[in-house]
């Protein structure tokens, strides 16, 4: 393994940003959407596209970009995918100037949208794994802390930002800013960042990437597209399928091969699965609750984007503390105590949070954001650094991929569960409106953003059409976060019976065997390189790698 001396402070300063810069992009675009809908003329399914995307192309390549980082350096695979995503994002300016590629502007922005999740694939991976790699051990743990705080905050700041543009400038303003971002963050990482890299410990494994890639990519595709195209549809159903194969025949290859992509013999550990269990259960929640807490922000408290970006800051005094709290308590109490503590607060933000009505102000909101704030800051850092310190770190690119991977997975799983019951809420309780005409109704069942115009044409009854569109929303939301807390519940059942208790956490790790988390390796001895500015250092190290017997 090689490895190019650095800062500690810059490295993680710049590997936070890029991370920030991935998440961002996200969360950006959401407030966009409504103006670049009706600039561009894009079709409901266009503006769904302009979203999902981004993220079918990060979720679908994450484990073959964090293998090619391992293999050839995760400095260089973190500066070409920023490089991507600033290309893709300042080319989106230029949509009307490339009628000659495709009349369609917003097939165009859709199109520059899957570049930037190609980049996107590239950065995030080689962002956590690079501080699992070069920062020293006594400032390891609080790295992974940090950045998983940072995610969050890439998410808030995404929304933040892109509000305060919108309400000032044009859509076009967000897509330049991020270019500008991408720019100085390119110029950061170029600076700062040592290369690390195992090329003779990381696997590529080509036909391995290809399963991995059809199998996300199936049954992403089919969660993203299952709530408009109707989860029984055949092209659902063949997606569904395709993925399901393309998983199996994945797992049953790793199991296999002699090089494989991902080794899931990983999972065999306990705290692995409970870990990777809880990740999963905890960004399902948080991407859905952000979904539907947009949608109620803007509808029920009438908030604009800038004020809606704003409302979610409370999220921070809870996330921040917590975050550099878990990983200290966790090695005091044990992963099981703080883990089920992270989760029961999240269950606790949106069972609050199902009580929300018409009379709701921004303080009750506030409280839950925090509470919510601090379930994730306790339960995701240490899922994280347990799972990426599972594998060697020779293969911490794919460790990180991984990580990612999961986190994108519960993205997507629950913005399509929160969007499909805020949506049988909304538009059930619209049906249940006969007092105003039929036609109206119909309009408004397709978005609530329709209301102000079509109650202009209500003389009498305009306020009250106004208020029973708005008492829709707010049972949407109850809907979704009744789902949403049901997942979580059950997540947290499961996970207190699956994950280590203290007892067994430090008889495991008391014990000097071979077996190392429920898992065989050997101890294999390599050497580092550290390159200075006037000298280059060998160094002995002693590793464990998984045993092939």
């Amino acid at each position: 393994m090689t490895v190019k001396k650095s800062n500690p402070t810059l490295t993680l300063m710049a590997t936070v940003s890029a991370a920030v810069l991935v998440v961002a992009n996200i969360s950006s675009l959401n407030v966009a959407l409504p103006e670049l809908s009706r600039e561009l003329g894009a079709s409901q399914s266009d503006v769904q596209w302009m979203v999902d995307i981004y993220a079918f192309f990060l979720a679908s390549l994450l484990l073959p970009a964090g293998a090619l980082g391992d293999k050839f350096g995760r400095r260089s695979m973190l500066l070409i995918g920023v490089t991507i995503l600033g290309i893709a994002n300042g080319a989106t300016l230029f949509t009307e100037h490339l009628d000659f590629i495709e009349p369609d502007k917003a097939r165009l922005v859709i199109a520059f949208r899957a570049l930037s999740g190609i980049g996107a694939a590239f950065i995030f991976p080689a962002t956590l794994s690079t501080i699992t790699t070069t920062l020293p051990p006594d400032k390891k743990e609080r790295g992974v802390a940090i950045w998983t705080a940072s995610v969050f905050f890439g998410g808030l700041s995404g929304v933040l930002l892109s509000g305060a543009l919108i309400e000032n400038y044009s859509w076009e303003s967000v897509f330049f800013v991020m270019s500008i971002l991408s720019a100085f963050i390119l110029i950061l990482c170029w600076v700062c960042l040592p290369n690390s890299s195992s090329p003779d410990g990381s696997n590529l494994d080509p036909f391995g990437a290809l399963l991995s890639l059809f199998a996300i990519g199936g049954i992403v595709f089919a969660i993203m597209e299952g709530p408009i195209k109707g989860w029984s549809s055949d092209l659902i159903l063949y997606s569904f399928t395709a993925g399901g194969i393309s998983l199996i025949s994945f797992v049953l290859w790793e199991l296999k091969t002699k090089k494989p992509l991902l080794d899931v013999r990983v999972f065999r550990d306990r705290s692995v699965r409970s870990g990777s269990f809880s990740l999963l259960v905890q960004f399902t929640v948080a991407f859905g609750f952000f979904f539907v807490a947009v949608q109620f922000l803007a509808y029920v408290l009438g908030y604009g984007p800038l004020d809606t970006g704003l409302s979610f800051l409370p999220t921070a005094l809870g996330l921040f503390p917590a975050s550099l709290l878990a990983i200290p308590l966790t090695k005091r109490l044990g992963f099981r105590v703080v883990g089920f503590a992270g989760l029961c607060f999240l269950g606790a933000s949106l069972y609050m949070g199902t009580r929300f009505g018409t009379d709701t102000n921004f303080y009750d909101f506030a409280l839950i954001a925090i509470i919510y704030g601090a379930g994730i800051g306790l339960a995701s850092p240490p899922a994280t650094e347990i799972l990426v310190s599972s594998l060697p770190s020779e293969k911490q690119g794919v460790a990180s991929a991984l990580n990612d991977l999961l986190r994108e997975l519960g993205a997507v799983i629950g913005i399509a569960i929160a969007g499909s019951m805020f949506n049988s809420g909304y538009r059930s309780s619209i049906d249940t409106l006969k007092e105003f005409p039929d036609e109206i109704l119909q309009l408004a069942k397709e978005t609530p953003a329709l209301a102000p115009q079509l109650a202009t044409s209500l003389d009498t009854s305009m306020n009250q059409f106004l208020y029973e569109v708005t008492a829709s929303v707010a049972r949407g939301w109850s809907n979704s976060l009744w789902a949403l807390f049901f997942i979580v519940a059950g997540g947290a059942i499961c996970f207190i019976i699956w994950a280590p208790g203290k007892r067994s956490e430090s008889k495991s790790s008391s014990k000097k065997k071979q077996f190392v988390s429920g898992l065989l390796y050997r101890e294999v001895t390599t050497y580092v390189e550290i390159e200075g500015g006037k000298r280059r250092d060998r160094i002995r190290v002693t590793q464990k790698r998984f045993s092939e017997e």
